[in-house]
């Protein structure tokens, strides 16, 4: 890690120190307890089998975008998916998203300048169906105040002009000529130019969210939060921004200043919103963790050889 990641990095999690501070100083947390002892079991299980629906379409969407150069079956994708995400809840700055790129090279041969490219792109396509999501929410929820529109607006234009620029770059490179690893980078997004699997990625991306929201309104019942589900969509879209930047491991914090951004907007209570938060949290984080550790236990510990082939392999190589 360089000087200059290391120290945004540092910046992040202050930053979400000081907010989660700020949202809990004056917090009850008896009455957290209280909500935790009282939180109905069964929308907690909903929100489990919620959140294995979102890797499983996750994992959909990946073997689109690895189609046709690559073949991986879903099954496959969806236990890299587990294994990914597991790695990522005890490490910091996501190393599971690497981990996929050296598990997908060593297993099915898929070079890691691919893999790379399909990480970056894909996650501008996961926001783009996320901004389609959100962007009725201030109509839906007109008492919303107008910077929320207008944060919207902005996340909708920034991945918009991003995908932009990668779909001009993959229209101008040609990696048969002088084959460097940006130029294979950019030709692993090739998916961008091809209408059929760019709308099919799409609509797994719109799927792959409207289970995230599943989970997200099953621990608000849970709680005794009874809200809109245009109110679940503003809470998944905080929780989004929030724990996009690499920062804590499991994004412990970030997740929760999300979740308690929304909620106030939405004038919840501090102590449902922060048990919602940590509920919501543990449900995203434990069952996963637990079937990654089930699943691929010496990849998810580092003790597959993956650190060391990462370290020193060339970035972007094949």
């Amino acid at each position: 890690m360089n000087r200059l990641s290391l120290a945004i990095r540092l910046v992040a999690v202050a930053a979400i120190a000081v907010s989660l501070w700020w949202f809990i100083r004056h917090i009850d947390f008896a009455a957290v307890v209280a909500a935790f002892a009282a939180a109905h079991a069964g929308w907690l299980v909903v929100a489990v089998v919620a959140s294995f629906a979102c890797l499983f379409a996750k994992a959909v969407c990946w073997q689109i975008l690895l189609a046709p150069r690559h073949r991986v079956s879903v099954g496959r994708l969806f236990r890299y998916e587990i294994a990914a995400n597991a790695a990522s809840a005890i490490t910091p700055a996501r190393a599971g998203e690497l981990l996929r790129v050296w598990i997908l090279k060593r297993r099915d041969g898929v070079p890691a300048a691919d893999t790379t490219a399909i990480v970056v792109a894909g996650k501008n396509l996961e926001y783009a169906a996320l901004v389609v999501l959100v962007a009725p929410v201030p109509w839906l929820l007109p008492a919303l105040p107008r910077w929320v529109g207008g944060t919207i607006a902005l996340c909708g234009a920034i991945v918009g002009a991003v995908l932009v620029a990668f779909w001009v770059a993959v229209g101008r490179v040609d990696a048969a000529r002088s084959p460097t690893a940006l130029r294979r980078f950019i030709a692993g997004m090739a998916f961008l130019r091809n209408p059929r699997r760019l709308a099919a990625s799409l609509v797994v991306c719109v799927v792959m969210w409207a289970a995230d929201l599943g989970a997200v309104m099953a621990v608000l019942y849970a709680v005794d939060i009874d809200t809109s589900v245009a109110a679940g969509v503003l809470v998944l879209f905080a929780v989004a921004m929030t724990v996009m930047w690499p920062s804590t491991p499991a994004q412990v914090g970030a997740l929760e200043v999300g979740a308690l951004t929304a909620l106030d907007l939405l004038h919840v209570g501090t102590e449902a919103a922060f048990a919602f938060a940590l509920l919501y949290h543990v449900v995203r984080v434990v069952p996963v963790l637990a079937a990654g550790l089930v699943l691929e236990l010496r990849l998810v510990v580092g003790r597959d050889g993956a650190g060391a082939e990462l370290s020193g392999a060339e970035p972007g190589g094949a």
